[in-house]
């Protein structure tokens, strides 16, 4: 059995016998059941994840996946294709990209992997090298990538998160850099879902109205081209993703396949809960969504997953920003539920008091 194979089959409900014993405690603590509306939700699903419902401030870890996508040829983004390369290094060289702020912010720890960067990133100190390809074939012309080399991002996202879950870490945030990564985006999700080009292309780093045309000219002939098979989560991979779609996707099933919870971030990590989707029904009960992405096709995209999104900021930057947001939204949420007492424990309070 592969290691693909042994993760998916590994994937199981969560707990609803601790999720319902987390309700529980929530509708008898004395601030009044309800009143911290989604955010309890949020409690109510970590319990369910962990398989308990005495829950502690979890160790988390933001995964950041870098990748350079074949179709950026034809000049999709507002950013040239060197941005990859440039923003891994800023990860973890100057340490002063956005995502290096929200990781600190988070508390998170921070993970950067290239699956497939266009150029030798051997030099840069702490980048793990994954590297499939020199990243993806243009999809325009046929698959992005083989069916072994999606197996093979996948698989490599479960190695990682199986070495980070050893270590201690229960949380993952999802963060993803490639230049063109919403096209491929808007592809996994017309596919998964029969949207047309039109419906699913947005303006990714706020391209021009004819760069827009553009790209969803793009991206329809990347669907018409290749076929994907909303049926298999490979396939889709395999024609119209990227090597860090893979590696994602590969740590969102592994994460389920050890109980620990998933924050996707916005649009690109969307795209990889549909894969996971595709790949194990299962594997969607341990996502928490975070923000709204500006693109246009996020929400209902969420919606369609059966996820809802807990802050609309406008967001246009990947790279676990909303999902950093998200994470200490939960820490805060963890902590009323922690440390604030029930009826049952305040009436007893009082009646020592008393007496």
């Amino acid at each position: 059995m592969s290691l693909l194979e042994e993760t998916l089959s590994a994937i199981r409900p969560l707990d609803r016998a601790a999720g319902e014993e987390c309700r529980n405690r929530w509708n008898h603590l004395c601030m009044g059941s309800g009143r911290l509306g989604k955010m309890e939700d949020m409690v109510v699903q970590f319990a369910g994840v962990m398989g308990n419902s005495v829950l502690d401030i979890p160790k988390r870890c933001m995964i950041l996946a870098c990748a350079d996508h074949g179709v950026a040829r034809h000049n999709l983004s507002a950013y040239p294709i060197s941005t990859t390369v440039e923003m891994t290094r800023n990860y973890l060289i100057s340490k002063g990209a956005g995502a290096n702020a929200m990781a600190a912010f988070a508390n998170a720890d921070m993970v950067v992997v290239d699956m497939g960067i266009q150029k030798d990133m051997s030099d840069v100190p702490g980048l793990l090298n994954r590297k499939i390809a020199w990243g993806t074939h243009d999809m325009t012309e046929g698959p992005a990538m083989s069916r072994d080399e999606a197996v093979r991002a996948v698989e490599t996202g479960i190695e990682i998160v199986e070495a980070q879950i050893q270590k201690g870490y229960r949380v993952f945030l999802l963060g993803e850099m490639g230049i063109s990564n919403t096209t491929a985006a808007a592809c996994i999700l017309g596919a998964f879902n029969g949207w047309t080009a039109a419906e699913v292309t947005g303006r990714g780093t706020n391209i021009s109205d004819a760069r827009m045309i553009h790209k969803v000219e793009i991206v329809q002939q990347a669907l018409d081209v290749n076929h994907p098979d909303p049926r298999d989560g490979l396939d889709v991979l395999a024609k119209v993703g990227g090597f860090e779609f893979g590696c994602l996707a590969g740590v969102l099933l592994g994460a389920a396949a050890h109980r620990s919870m998933i924050v996707i971030d916005g649009f690109n990590t969307t795209a990889v809960a549909y894969i996971c989707r595709a790949l194990s029904a299962d594997s969607i009960h341990y996502v928490m969504a975070s923000h709204l992405s500006a693109e246009q096709a996020h929400h209902k995209a969420l919606r369609a997953l059966g996820l809802e999104e807990y802050v609309d900021l406008g967001f246009r930057l990947g790279e676990a920003s909303g999902a950093s947001i998200q994470m200490k939204m939960l820490d805060m949420a963890l902590s009323v539920y922690r440390e604030c007492i029930t009826e049952e424990e305040l009436g007893g309070a009082i009646a020592d008091e008393q007496h």
